[in-house]
């Protein structure tokens, strides 16, 4: 008797494992219309280093910093290891984009001044907020990024 009723526990539960019909095809009704389909006022989502970008424009960071290799090869550890003893400290987030070629990141608070020599190695683009105040480098690299 134990035995049969441990079997229609069993397959009680097995027959309420499966996927809900219902749900599933809610989730093709609510799906948003794709380019393709000839929704021609859709906008299309950013995506790589514009997503990550806007990304932190979103989390409202004061600073901005993007840091590329000046060669225009992608991150190698050594690379990321400088940025973060140099610039890490007062990063809220930082995030690998590009494909790994540049390095984003978002803060706060104002970023220490970059050593001597760091546009040798990076080229740094400002994109902190205007009302920010200037990211202080030294010699190498202006606060707007350029040389």
């Amino acid at each position: 008797m134990s035995s049969a009723i441990l079997l229609m526990f069993a397959i009680c539960v097995i027959a309420a494992c499966g996927p809900n019909q219902r749900i599933l095809e809610s989730a093709n009704e609510n799906r948003p219309a794709d380019i393709a389909d000839g929704n021609s006022n859709s906008v299309p989502a950013p995506v790589g280093f514009d997503q990550d970008l806007e990304s932190m424009r979103t989390a409202d960071f004061k600073f901005i910093l993007v840091f590329r290799k000046k060669d225009g090869q992608a991150m190698d550890a050594s690379d990321k290891d400088w940025i973060s003893k140099n610039v890490g400290a007062q990063a809220n987030r930082r995030m690998l984009s590009d494909g790994g070629k540049a390095i984003i990141i978002g803060s706060n608070f104002p970023f220490p001044p970059l050593p001597k020599g760091s546009g040798d190695r990076f080229k740094m683009d400002n994109f902190s907020k205007a009302d920010s105040g200037p990211v202080f480098v030294n010699a190498n690299v202006n606060s707007n990024g350029n040389r």
